[in-house]
């Protein structure tokens, strides 16, 4: 290899053996300069046909690289006993996975995966994943075959079947790993997260962050082949069947709520029908998510304490979720900057339509809103000393195994937390900012 090459000489990529790294073929490992081989840990297997580049890539004790075709990665950062490439290539950038997760065949950037705890399910993501922008997969969360996230979130043991484009949402629910016990979407579900217009305010909810980051709330089910017409809020314990045509709100229970449609848009799309319900479904979601920052800054980090490592894990796992409420906030303002168009076109046929006023409104309070969520940080305040002390209490017991921990809290703990945690959503999501926009009745 020429002298002035970007990649460490194959003589010095085998000396890695020296320090315990498995490279059993050398001259088809690639590894860029910029990569200090000491990040490189004792333990690590990489197989033939690994690329590894990026100054910040890291690849933690008895991870394996490559297991089963070339793969790639650039700017990522791999965890103790990380197996990527399990079934197929695999690219990765920008991305970091916690300890244990399995990553069978595809690609994914700018996505964390917090890891596994357990043994179930065998897998992270399956073959043909494809994970982009925005997606975080908290602990034991998984995806199977041919699936697709962006700006996707999902809770622990959340699971995704198979050849399903699952983008725009956050998913709770579940109390534990076992069949029958985690919040699931059966394969073929689809999240339609484009309107005909090309709106994409469409972020739905599925379960909550208040009650679901404490892990004992019912799990719900979405059945296989669903269509999902964000934005969708869906209740704990809401079951629906395969083949659904879910839209509006869904409660709880095995039969979907009574769906209805907001009012009609008209003139090819050009005019809007009522937009309450949207931006209503929109600002709590941000609410949430507000809430969800505040868990990972205060909690998560308190959890993590004395482990730099896993400190690193959740601050990343922590930079996806602002990235996801600003996405929110921004698809938001572009449905807005098509509303103009709306009430023109409505003040010259339809002069006295209600839409007007409901259109309007929110027009010309879209810049108070937009700085007021966008300022979501100001609405975190401290934990509670109560969720405090029993962080600390369950760690002692439990270690730092995220799951235990927090199923461990003392009741007095969560009923703490969740107080602060809904505090949090409500100072985002306060009446005001929910009554800025009128309905037209029926909640619409």
């Amino acid at each position: 290899m020429p002298e002035h090459s970007p990649y460490y000489r194959p003589e010095e990529v085998a000396a890695l053996a020296r320090r315990g790294v498995a490279v059993a073929e050398p001259r088809l490992v690639a590894i860029g300069r910029e990569v200090p081989l000491e990040r490189i840990a004792a333990g690590v297997r990489l197989h033939p046909f690994c690329r590894i580049v990026g100054a910040q890539t890291r690849i933690d004790a008895g991870a394996e690289i490559g297991r089963a075709g070339p793969a790639t990665l650039e700017e990522t950062q791999v965890g103790a006993r990380a197996v990527v490439g399990d079934l197929g290539p695999v690219t990765l950038r920008e991305v970091c996975l916690g300890p244990g997760t399995v990553l069978g065949c595809g690609a994914a950037e700018q996505a964390v995966f917090l890891g596994k705890e357990g043994r179930e399910p065998p897998f992270t993501a399956g073959y043909g994943f494809r994970v982009r922008a925005g997606s975080l997969y908290e602990e034991d969360s998984s995806s199977a075959q041919h699936t697709d996230t962006k700006m996707t979130i999902l809770f622990p043991w959340v699971t995704l079947g198979s050849n399903l484009n699952w983008c725009d949402l956050l998913v709770a629910g579940g109390t534990a790993p076992e069949l029958g016990r985690f919040s699931e979407v059966g394969s073929g579900a689809i999240h339609f997260n484009f309107t005909p217009r090309g709106d994409k305010a469409t972020g739905s909810l599925l379960g909550n962050v208040t009650d679901g980051v404490f892990l004992d709330r019912p799990r719900l089910f979405i059945g296989g082949n669903s269509s999902v017409i964000g934005p969708v809020r869906v209740a704990f314990g809401a079951i629906t069947p395969a083949g659904a045509r879910l839209r509006g709100e869904i409660g709880p229970g095995a039969t979907p709520a009574e769906q209805h449609a907001d009012a009609p848009s008209d003139r090819g799309g050009e005019i809007y029908g009522s937009v309450a319900r949207v931006y209503r479904s929109q600002v709590l979601l941000i609410g949430e998510l507000a809430a969800l920052d505040g868990w990972y800054g205060e909690a998560r980090a308190r959890i993590a304490r004395g482990d730099p490592d896993q400190t690193e894990l959740y601050r990343r796992g922590r930079e996806l979720v602002p990235l996801n409420l600003t996405e929110r906030v921004r698809q938001l303002g572009a449905l807005v900057a098509r509303l103009e168009g709306s009430i023109a076109l409505l003040e010259a046929g339809r002069p006295g339509d209600p839409r007007i006023a409901q259109q309007r409104a929110l027009v010309e309070h879209w810049p108070r809103i937009e700085r007021h969520l966008l300022n979501h940080a100001a609405a975190v305040e401290l934990m509670p000393a109560a969720l405090r002390d029993g962080l600390a209490e369950s760690a002692a017991r439990h270690g730092r195994v995220y799951t235990r921990v927090v199923q461990g809290l003392p009741p007095a703990a969560v009923a703490a937390g969740r107080a602060w945690l809904r505090g949090i959503a409500g100072r985002v999501a306060t009446p005001e900012m929910l009554a800025a926009v009128p309905t037209l009745g029926s909640g619409r």
